[in-house]
């Protein structure tokens, strides 16, 4: 994780400690960032990397990660190649932008089950009731128009 808070750090945060308290997450491997995608769109983006061993057991010879960013609209997921890059992007979880831990736990469950079914994703996700204000960094970032209120309530229940 960065060393300055980022808008989303508190939901990121949120995600990867339900992931890490089942054993899923490679934290050393996972990170956050807001950057500029192309120079003009400010990007909060959220990469997380499965544990590795159970990853090659469910035959994701080089891993598998979780990605989220508040342009595209929620969570995706791809097997990694040798090189790192990834082999292919599919969404994850649909419904929720801002989806529960919880629900991340139980798609990366799917995921990393040896025995399971990729058709059985992507899930429904669901989210939690907005914070009464949002945090100064959230007001920030919807003030200078980077992100929509919509996802900004929807962070904010992570504040």
């Amino acid at each position: 994780m960065p060393t300055r808070p980022l808008p989303h750090d508190p939901y990121a945060n949120a995600v990867m400690a339900a992931l890490n308290a089942e054993g899923l997450l490679n934290a050393a491997n996972s990170w956050t960032a807001y950057d500029s995608d192309d120079g003009e769109v400010m990007m909060m983006e959220t990469v997380i990397n499965l544990d590795e061993d159970r990853a090659r057991a469910a035959g994701y010879d080089h891993g598998v990660t979780l990605l989220w960013n508040h342009t595209r609209g929620g969570w995706e997921y791809g097997p990694a190649q040798y090189d790192g890059h990834l082999q292919y992007v599919a969404e994850l979880i649909t419904g929720a932008p801002v989806a529960e831990p919880s629900d991340l736990v139980r798609a990366a469950r799917i995921l990393l089950d040896p025995n399971a079914n990729l058709a059985a994703l992507p899930i429904t996700g669901t989210t939690r009731p907005p914070a009464p204000t949002l945090p100064p960094l959230l007001q920030a970032v919807l003030d200078e128009g980077e992100v929509e209120e919509e996802m900004a309530r929807d962070l904010s229940a992570y504040a």
